[in-house]
């Protein structure tokens, strides 16, 4: 695995990147992300119409854009966006246009700003540290005058710990895990999905609402399986020494163990429309 201080700066800004050189692995492990959050987004967004025109920033191997070009039809549009388009340019669908673009670096104009009926992200915020409001600001400056941003986001503290105290796997890996703390060690808001109402209005953004939900799954699921590579990715962007790579085969141990129950993340999800006298 590449070592953060080896990636440049455009890289060091999605953790996603880090997985160069290890395709294989991080096309697995986006393909559990996708059966895992897909259903769910896909009804977040339905919302969208016929004709309308949609912008996805951070659009990682472009699932949710494939679904959302077959949402607007043939009269409507879709861009999607991200940092590294690798897996994106595979598409080739006539209605979805890719765009190699930096939200928070490159200029909105390659976007058309004021143009989009729907513009949506998901666990993209999150890893935007201290820039998450400078985010949200430029993806309102797409939208159209009464257009809708959706944005789907997670307080992370929350996931991943096991839920019986009596299991012998529970107190190694509460030791580490520390009430979410792990990720404050490594500068992230561990309860940064909560917030996004709160920063939708500071943006400007009408007729907000916010859900969240959560669940208790087994070791070895389909979320535990995504959720053990994640954390070794993070933890190696966090400059990852042999400690907390030990720290962190603590808790991937128990979330490999069936016998093991565990809690998600709270996964928000926040609409909010752009005025029509925007």
């Amino acid at each position: 695995m590449a070592e953060p201080e080896r990636l440049s700066a455009r890289e060091r800004s999605d953790y996603r990147l880090a997985a160069a050189g290890r395709a294989a692995a991080e096309d697995a492990r986006l393909d559990l992300l996708e059966q895992i959050y897909d259903p769910s987004s896909r009804r977040r967004r339905a919302l969208v119409q016929p004709g309308w025109r949609c912008l996805e920033v951070g659009a990682g191997r472009g699932s949710m854009a494939v679904w959302l070009a077959e949402q607007v039809g043939p009269t409507g549009q879709v861009v999607a966006t991200d940092v590294d388009t690798r897996y994106l340019s595979r598409l080739q669908i006539p209605n979805l246009e890719v765009v190699e673009h930096d939200i928070l670096e490159d200029s909105l104009d390659a976007l058309e700003p004021g143009s989009f009926d729907l513009v949506c992200s998901r666990l993209m915020l999150f890893h935007l540290m201290d820039r998450q409001e400078q985010a949200i600001r430029q993806m309102v400056a797409c939208l159209r005058p009464g257009g809708w941003l959706v944005d789907e986001d997670a307080d992370w503290g929350t996931a991943g710990a096991p839920v019986d105290p009596e299991h012998p796997r529970y107190d190694g890996y509460d030791r580490v895990w520390q009430d979410g703390d792990w990720w404050a060690a490594r500068g992230y808001d561990k309860a940064f999905g909560q917030k996004l109402p709160m920063l939708f209005e500071r943006c400007g953004l009408e007729d907000i609402r916010c859900e969240a939900s959560t669940e208790v799954v087994r070791g070895e699921s389909p979320w535990a399986r995504w959720w053990i590579p994640t954390l070794e990715v993070m933890n190696e962007l966090g400059g990852g020494d042999e400690l907390s790579r030990r720290e962190v085969e603590m808790m991937t141990t128990a979330l490999a163990d069936p016998t093991v129950w565990l809690r998600r993340e709270l996964l928000h999800a926040c609409w909010g429309r752009k005025g029509d006298s925007s």
